[in-house]
């Protein structure tokens, strides 16, 4: 199209793949669109500048038409081949358009430039005409101008002292006339102003007692009329409060009757154990008696059946009555939200009990129980689920060696893995207010109370995340302090760069400073390529998991009181520029001197394709929670442990859930189960979380309608009406701004994918009773005595 520059615009069409959704026959698609279609993933490759339709992928092959670059199960090397080469032609393209763009900015700044040459040429041309012909005509003027001059000095000479004397004396007649004529017109105007006056002041008068006659008249006819409205409204709103007030006297009454037909069940109830207890009482002396003789054994097995069939009935009868009373017909929806926000509130005011309510329709927050008039860092220091985090070093086989501020603690390797302790808790969500999701499957939760507590209580439960392979209870778990790189086993050293020279069948994840955080900028480092390198140090290694994850999650924002972290903590690394040729995140370590603390590095280093800078505005430094450092930011973290599926009419998907260590990329069924609920089908800053009593320690969004500062401020990224499974990424990269942070979830990407901007931590989880285990939580507790 023809600009205000007078250059055109190219149409270069797609320069990289262009996300269009699931396949459908009545669209067209051009060069480098890619689809999704039964799970699988198609680049179209027809010519340039031509389109399609109707022409859909042959399932998991190449055609003429598409290029099959994600199949249901793992990755090919075709499709790994073919985004090098998309990804090559891609920056080419974007190089070539610039330059087009340039050169068509320079042709139009010199055809600018030659168009204003001309016309001021042309103006100075008509400029000299012009003043040619105004030098010739001002020369002859002047020459009339000088002769005439001379004839009117004479004329003037001989007029001038005839008319002095004649001004003179008609200066003196005009003076004396204007003087009486004054007099007379000061006189005139005195006289009509007098009268004037008065005439004014007696209609004046008149008017203001005919107006406030007339307004009083007004007034009074008014007023009456009012208070008769106003006290027939109050006669009415009387009316209605009265049935209100009678209405809540009713169902005051209804309720007391159902409280007093569940304390009957209760005391029959309690009538039935009873009496089962003197049954069973019977029962033994009837088996002691019944050594004596068989009959009387038979006697009491006879009588102990009874019993039983008895007992049966009656807790039949028991069962039946509790239906009945939660089926009453009555507003069953209010008495249920009473109760929710009895279950909230109720024996949760304990000191040693934190919480904080999130109500996420109102974007607002609120700290509940012991968590009241406290602010976070060392008010929360004396709850071993925060202050008993520490900062230590982790030999493969998962002993601490070493804990920070010890003489011998280091973060380069040399001491093993930096890893962050993190003491188990008991947690409880209450949901306050929710709604159904239109799926079908689960709830929006729009206001919610969080709790946790060191020791167990009733109604509380162990976070999911302190439960060994063996399904057992465990005291703790450990998490990276930094994100993951590689150690070399064949080169015994740290890949210190993110060299792309990873061997996933002997090489090992890592948590150490001063190293590039590893991705899959040209190798396959992929979520169960990382699960690998990081089970190669020994049992119980893991990539980053789900459980772990929400842990820290429901932590963080009960010590914050908030959900946006980037506003309680700081934006993280989320600003740096971005270079499509590289993994543009910093390097790990910038937090060292923050230790156990939370907190913003004063300097962090970048590094891109070799050359480094040392960055120290907020949004291009390193962020610390209680020794881990960048929850989010700096680069995509990859979290196992749970799949996203969909079958096309389940929104954004389903998340499944693994309940043990046995991960699979594409399985929602056996040992993966359904978190009860589906997450958002748009993409968005998230407005609710789903929830489920399956799940609800789970924080992914299941609406988007919020903006990025409330009520979480984070971004999620799906794959609208889902048809297959996804995987899922946490907390953003170097260049995502805003809509980073520790819920900031992509579900968008299909299973076996690797990029520049993807990475991983690690996670170790200890076996219950084992040596190393006992002397682990024998040694905590001595750092936390001293």
């Amino acid at each position: 199209m023809s600009t205000t520059n007078n250059y055109s615009e190219t149409d270069l069409g797609n320069v990289s793949p262009n996300p269009c959704g699931e396949y459908s026959d009545e669209k067209e698609y051009e060069y480098l669109d890619l689809i999704s279609l039964n799970g699988g993933s198609y680049l179209c490759i027809i010519e340039l500048g031509k389109t399609v339709s109707n022409v859909p992928p042959n399932e998991g092959k190449n055609s003429d038409t598409w290029q099959c670059v994600a199949l249901p199960g793992d990755l090919t090397p075709e499709y790994v081949s073919m985004h090098d080469h998309v990804v090559n032609l891609a920056e080419q393209v974007e190089a070539d358009a610039e330059e087009v763009r340039k050169a068509n900015v320079n042709v139009s700044n010199i055809k600018i430039n030659v168009e204003q040459m001309q016309e001021q040429t042309r103006q100075s041309a008509e400029s000299a005409e012009q003043s040619k012909e105004n030098a010739a005509g001002y020369a002859e003027s002047a020459e009339l101008s000088r002769q005439a001059a001379k004839i009117a000095e004479q004329n003037v000479n001989a007029q001038v002292s005839g008319f002095d004397n004649h001004v003179l004396q008609k200066t003196t007649e005009s003076e004396e006339d204007i003087e009486a004529v004054r007099i007379a017109a000061n006189k005139a105007i005195l006289a009509q102003q007098k009268e004037s006056i008065q005439h004014v002041k007696d209609q004046t008068s008149q008017y203001i007692s005919d107006q406030e006659a007339q307004a009083k008249t007004n007034i009074e006819n008014y007023t009456g009329e009012q208070i008769n409205n106003v006290n027939q409204a109050v006669n009415v709103v009387k009316g209605q409060l009265q049935g209100v007030i009678n209405e809540a006297l009713t169902e005051k009454s209804d309720l007391s009757v159902v409280v007093n037909d569940a304390n009957t069940a209760k005391e029959k109830l309690q009538g039935v154990v009873d009496n089962a207890d003197n049954l069973k009482n019977e029962l033994n002396d009837s088996i002691s008696s019944g050594v004596t003789t068989k009959q009387n054994l038979d006697e009491s097995t006879n009588k102990a059946n009874t019993a039983k069939q008895s007992l049966n009935a009656e807790n039949a009868s028991a069962t039946s009555n509790l239906e009945e009373l939660r089926n009453e017909n009555f507003n069953s929806q209010e008495i249920l939200a009473g109760v929710a926000d009895l279950r909230a509130y109720l024996g949760l005011s304990d000191e040693d009990i934190l919480g904080v309510q999130v109500d996420y329709k109102n974007k607002t927050f609120t700290r509940l129980a012991g968590a009241v008039n406290l602010t976070n860092g060392s008010d929360f220091d004396r709850f071993s689920m925060f202050g008993g985090r520490r900062r230590c070093n982790v030999a493969d086989d998962g002993t601490i060696v070493a804990w920070y501020g010890d003489a011998d603690y280091a973060e380069d390797g040399s001491m093993g893995q930096v890893m962050v302790y993190q003491p188990k808790f008991y947690y409880l969500v209450c949901p306050v207010v929710y709604d159904p999701i239109d799926t079908g499957v689960g709830y929006h939760l729009r206001k919610a109370n969080y709790y946790v507590s060191e020791k167990p209580r009733a109604g509380f439960r162990l976070h999911p995340a302190f439960y060994d392979a063996n399904g057992n209870e465990i005291d703790y778990f450990l998490t990276s302090a930094y994100e993951g790189s590689i150690f070399d086993v064949s080169a015994d050293a740290f890949l210190m760069n993110d060299e792309q020279v990873m061997t996933v069948s002997e090489d090992k994840f890592c948590s150490i400073a001063g190293v590039k955080p590893a991705s899959g900028l040209t190798q396959n480092l992929t979520r169960p390529n990382i699960e690998q390198m990081a089970k190669n140090r020994g049992d119980g290694w893991h990539g980053d998991l789900i459980k772990q994850v929400s842990a820290e999650q429901m932590l963080m924002i009960i010590e914050m009181g908030m959900m946006n972290l980037q506003t309680a903590i700081a934006q993280g690394i989320v600003s740096i520029s971005d270079n499509s040729a590289y993994n543009c995140s910093s390097l790990t370590g910038s937090t060292a001197s923050i230790g156990n603390g939370t907190g913003r590095a004063t300097e962090t280093i970048n590094e891109k394709g070799g050359a480094t800078t040392t960055e120290t505005a907020d949004g291009k430094t390193a962020v610390c929670w209680r020794g881990k450092e960048n929850f989010w930011g700096n680069i995509w973290k990859f979290v196992y442990g749970i799949n996203i599926w969909g079958n096309g009419s389940m929104g954004g998907g389903q998340p499944y859930i693994c309940n043990d260590f046995n991960f699979a990329e594409s399985r929602n069924s056996e040992n993966y189960e359904a978190a009860g609920f589906t997450v958002t089908n748009a993409n968005g800053y998230v407005s609710a979380m789903g929830y489920s009593t399956t799940c609800d320690w789970l924080f992914i969004a299941s609406e988007c309608l919020g903006n990025s500062s409330l009520p979480v401020g984070d971004y999620t990224y799906i794959t609208v009406n889902l048809n297959g499974y996804r995987i899922t990424l946490l907390g953003g990269c170097w260049n995502d701004g805003g809509n980073a942070g520790a819920f900031y979830w992509d579900l968008s990407n299909g299973v076996g994918l690797r990029y520049r901007y993807f990475g991983g931590r690690l996670v170790y989880i200890p076996t219950k009773d084992s040596a190393v285990y006992n002397a682990a939580i024998a040694s905590w507790k001595e750092q936390m005595a001293a």
